[in-house]
Order: C-alpha cells, then structure tokens, then sequence
C-alpha cells in the first residue's frame, strides 16, 4: 500500500514517522526511485489483505493506493 508520493525527501520521512506512530507494527518504508520518494506500508501475502488495511487507512492518508512490490514476508520456522 502507498501512502505518498511526491518529491520531497523531508514530507516523505515525516509521513513514515507519523504512520509508524500510529501503526508501530506495520513496515513502512521509504523509497526513491528518481525523482520520486514513495512511502509504502506493509507487507501482504494477498492483495485481499492489502485491500482491507488499505480500506482502514484511507480516511488518514486519503491518496493511498495498492502498488505491488516485492514485500519482506515473515520466516515461517
């Protein structure tokens, strides 16, 4: 799920950090793909349960989307 996108590095990191305060359980992450930085959240198995966190977090970042990119997937033991 994509919660920014935009130019500037500084807007970029402060919408992480407010999301991580919200969502301290949740990946977020910062990328920049010239000239671009992009903040994406979370790592789903399905886009089905992108879907729904996507739903949840509309309301507080009203120009979220689904993107797909590669996610960091928990280790299963």
């Amino acid at each position: 799920v994509q919660i920014h996108f935009g130019t500037q590095r500084v807007k970029a990191n402060e919408i992480r950090t407010d999301f991580l305060q919200i969502y301290p359980n949740v990946g977020a992450y910062l990328i920049y793909h010239q000239p671009h930085f992009k903040v994406s959240v979370g790592d789903f198995k399905t886009r089905l349960e992108a879907l729904k966190f996507l739903k949840e977090i509309q309301p507080l970042y009203s120009t979220s989307s689904l993107i797909r990119e590669e996610v960091k997937l928990p280790e299963s033991n």
